[in-house]
């Protein structure tokens, strides 16, 4: 509900032709890489209690595996855009808001389970759908709001 929302709020982006038939690649991609920071983010967990250094180190590497994964997605299909679009603007969108959405992913899964640990909460129940629902939210932000700025 929150990403349909988001896109309720920039309906004058989301409804464009050279916008709309990339949302579902731009969240499955965030999603992918969210979901992969969830079970590591769980199997760092497993037995230990959470500290700021452990999520911090945690973090720091996953901000980075996030970036390269985010350029080299955001990239494939900026390129892919601009041969099919003929567009630099819907190539830079594209690029720009997958390789920001999906950085951003990366650290919102790493982050979930920890604050769940921190609440004293199981972050085995819960940290997929809601790190799932928060990169959508996250990554569509990032894209819309390119949208809007570069188109």
């Amino acid at each position: 509900m929150l990403a349909a929302f988001t896109a309720d709020a920039y309906d004058d982006v989301a409804t464009l032709a050279v916008v709309a038939p990339f949302i579902a690649l731009v969240t499955a991609l965030a999603e992918s890489v969210s979901i992969q920071s969830v079970s590591l983010a769980l199997q760092a967990l497993h037995g230990q209690h959470p500290t700021w250094a452990i999520f911090s180190r945690k973090a720091a590497f996953e901000v980075i595996v996030g970036a390269l994964l985010g350029i080299s997605c955001g990239l494939s299909v900026g390129v892919i855009a601009f041969l099919w679009k003929g567009s630099w603007a819907v190539s830079a969108s594209l690029f720009l808001g997958i390789a920001a959405g999906v950085t951003a992913s990366a650290l919102v899964g790493l982050s979930i389970p920890f604050v769940l640990r921190l609440i004293r909460r199981d972050p085995q129940l819960a940290s997929g759908p809601i790190a799932l629902a928060l990169s959508d939210v996250v990554t569509l932000l990032f894209y819309f709001n390119l949208g809007r700025w570069i188109l």
